[in-house]
């Protein structure tokens, strides 16, 4: 395993994180954490860190464009943006997320506005595009491991939100494109299947295996000990003790929701706070609506 500053063992926890592990060496100690989710839990973190090197690698222009898979809500854009702000760059400057709303227009006005080399473009979750034939062809040029031209082919004009002036009908592209997806991109036959197919085979791919509720509590573990991610809210920061006993509360009811993300601990969090006595009958009623 690389180096890191979190070990976590059925036997030993020790950290120079903040957080109380004598408390988290208990839970791994609970006997309702089964052996395999304790090393469920250390793979998890291994897959993270190799998310972690592959970005960097990405960003350090390795990779022309990337592919994340995975679960929604489990952290892959989080991943990406926290492999880009660690070299400094600043988003909507040297970087843009475009979510799941984004349209193939808006895609075409991204990739002028980052075309140049050192620019990056995330797209978060947007299934939309990846299944419009047009959306896939700009992804298609902008993507190309040696010929990367974009193309509008479309009476529609496109003009810069910033300046009011036209995009021109086609330009160059050397920035990176990185597609966040929770879905496989399609294979077979059909015009949409082969555009996938090119496209598959000019990103890098990465994949977060994280399918099973086993699986998706060792990446909220994660999140919650090793990155702490709760504190990046104040409105769900927890104390050690609190976060300890969320962490439990998951595990012991971790055969209600039909399948977890990270939004969930912060629903609970956000209710802890607010009823600090009281929060665990509403916190239930979160994992059955999962």
């Amino acid at each position: 395993m690389k180096n890191q500053n979190v070990i976590l063992t059925s036997n030993l926890v020790t950290s120079k994180d903040p957080i109380n592990y004598a408390q988290v060496a208990e839970i791994l100690q609970d006997p309702i954490f089964k052996p395999s989710l304790r090393k469920r839990i250390d793979e998890v973190r291994e897959y993270n860190e190799d998310a972690q090197e592959f970005l960097r690698d990405v960003v350090a222009g390795a990779h022309r464009a990337a592919i994340i898979y995975g679960p929604p809500g489990m952290g892959k854009t989080h991943a990406v943006v926290e492999a880009l702000k660690s070299t400094g760059l600043q988003e909507n400057k040297d970087y843009v997320v475009a979510r799941s709303h984004a349209t193939p227009g808006m895609l075409y006005i991204l990739l002028h506005l980052m075309r140049k080399a050192g620019k990056y473009i995330i797209l978060d979750d947007c299934d939309g595009i990846i299944a419009n034939e047009t959306g896939l062809n700009l992804l298609k040029g902008a993507t190309d491991p040696t010929y990367r031209q974009v193309g509008w082919a479309s009476t529609q004009e496109i003009r810069n939100p910033l300046t009011g002036k036209p995009i021109p009908s086609q330009f160059d592209f050397n920035g990176t494109v990185i597609i966040c997806t929770n879905v496989r991109l399609a294979s077979g036959r059909g015009r949409i299947a082969n555009h996938m197919d090119a496209l598959r085979s000019r990103s890098a791919p990465f994949s977060l295996a994280l399918d099973s509720r086993e699986d998706q509590y060792a990446q909220i573990f994660h999140m919650i000990v090793d990155k702490d991610y709760l504190s990046t809210d104040s409105d769900t920061q927890l104390s050690d003790e609190q976060k300890v006993e969320l962490l439990k509360f998951l595990l012991e009811n971790l055969d209600i929701p039909r399948r977890l993300d990270l939004r969930l601990p912060q629903h609970i969090a956000r209710t802890m706070k607010a009823k600090p006595n009281n929060w665990q009958r509403q916190a239930r009623r979160f994992l059955e609506a999962a």
